[in-house]
């Protein structure tokens, strides 16, 4: 018997093309279901609502201008890209690999976030430089013998949606901030003025290098 017809690949769900190569990728169906229990505790009525999708993909970057090529994920992030509201972006970077870009996002079955209607967006762009390869950093960091060999991005926003009598009905998004990590070798000694609550922890001993970590986050304003 001959194998079946079964696919194998990562669906590219936030078209972003390009240099952006699609490692995974999930839709998952969400509802509410509302019960109403007799006087002897079986289900009398029931009826089913709320209804929609979350979405979920991870990338690997293989060009020289990473925020450029994100375009309108970052210059308008939560805003609808692709017919999904997106929610979620995190990007990791370390020494010698490709920047990592997962993105999550949602929208509903009924009136679903779409052109006029959608939800605030923000332009988070700023929150890093347009390197692809190596490791991006938060601010100025002035000890010379200190170097970043990882950092991550992580953007957030609190979405806010509310239902009437004919289903989803509207949708805000308020909130949105990055919270930004960057691991060194050696003692960084950063400056970050656009940063708030900038963190150093260090880690010493007798058999390992001398380590550091910057921790960061900053919040948007809506565009």
């Amino acid at each position: 018997m001959s194998d079946k017809n079964v696919d194998l690949g990562a669906t590219d769900l936030f078209g972003l093309g390009g240099s952006f190569h699609a490692q995974s990728s999930s839709t998952d169906p969400f509802s509410t279901e509302d019960v109403a229990l007799s006087s002897i505790g079986d289900v009398s009525c029931s009826n089913v609502h709320n209804s929609g999708t979350d979405y979920s993909a991870s990338y690997r970057y293989c060009g020289t201008n990473m925020v450029g090529g994100l375009g309108a994920i970052l210059t308008g992030f939560g805003a609808v890209n692709n017919g999904i509201l997106v929610t979620g972006i995190d990007v990791t970077f370390s020494v010698g690999a490709q920047p990592e870009i997962s993105i999550t996002g949602h929208n509903h079955t009924t009136n679903p976030h779409a052109g006029t209607n959608a939800a605030n967006s923000f332009d988070v762009s700023g929150a890093f430089s347009g390197g692809s390869l190596g490791v991006v950093t938060v601010g100025t960091q002035a000890n010379t013998n200190a170097e970043a060999t990882g950092s991550s991005f992580s953007f957030s926003l609190n979405h806010i949606d509310v239902e009437s009598t004919t289903g989803h009905w509207v949708g805000e998004s308020i909130t949105a901030r990055c919270d930004a990590s960057v691991d060194y070798v050696g003692v960084a000694s950063v400056t970050a003025a656009a940063w708030d609550q900038l963190l150093t922890a260090t880690s010493d001993g007798n058999e390992e290098i001398d380590t550091s970590s910057v921790t960061a986050h900053k919040f948007f304003a809506a565009t």
